[in-house]
């Protein structure tokens, strides 16, 4: 599902996008300072301040804190602890759910009795990516970071 390209692409968009944010910021906070040290009214610092800080909250939460947390899911499940679970497809959900700022949609197998409820065992598959067509029954193998899907095969 995922190789070390998309990795190294999710982590350029990272760095790109902290340096878009932080470089103008920088700047503004040099400006601040400037206009702190030559005296200008302090209402106008004041004022310039509070926007920079709200500006700079809005852009982090908006453009860089969904590439901080897709980046972490990625490692996670390519470079961090995983394990495998193995049972049968029963159904996906077909609304994405928020999940540590990820988008996933949810996904049930069965890893016994299908009819048994408490055989059941929730995954998430990543929303980003297109949805697999698995027929339900089809006995899989998942490879899992917590409950994000890694990688499948089909069995």
């Amino acid at each position: 599902m995922y190789t070390e390209e998309d990795f190294a692409r999710i982590a350029g968009l990272k760095k790109r996008r902290m340096l878009c944010l932080w470089i103008p910021f920088a700047l503004l906070a040099v400006l601040i300072i400037v206009l702190a040290v030559i005296r200008v009214p302090e209402i106008y610092v004041t004022v310039l301040t509070i926007l920079t800080g709200a500006a700079a909250i809005f852009v982090h939460g908006m453009f860089i804190s969904p590439v901080i947390a897709y980046y972490r899911h990625l490692d996670s499940v390519m470079h961090g602890r995983t394990r495998t679970v193995s049972g049968a497809f029963k159904e996906m959900g077909a609304e994405s759910v928020d999940k540590d700022g990820v988008a996933f949609y949810p996904l049930m197998i069965s890893v016994g009795n299908m009819a048994d409820e408490e055989d059941d065992r929730l995954l998430y598959y990543d929303a980003s990516l297109p949805r697999p067509d698995f027929e339900k029954g089809r006995m899989m193998t998942f490879t899992v970071h917590d409950k994000a899907v890694g990688k499948f095969e089909l069995n």
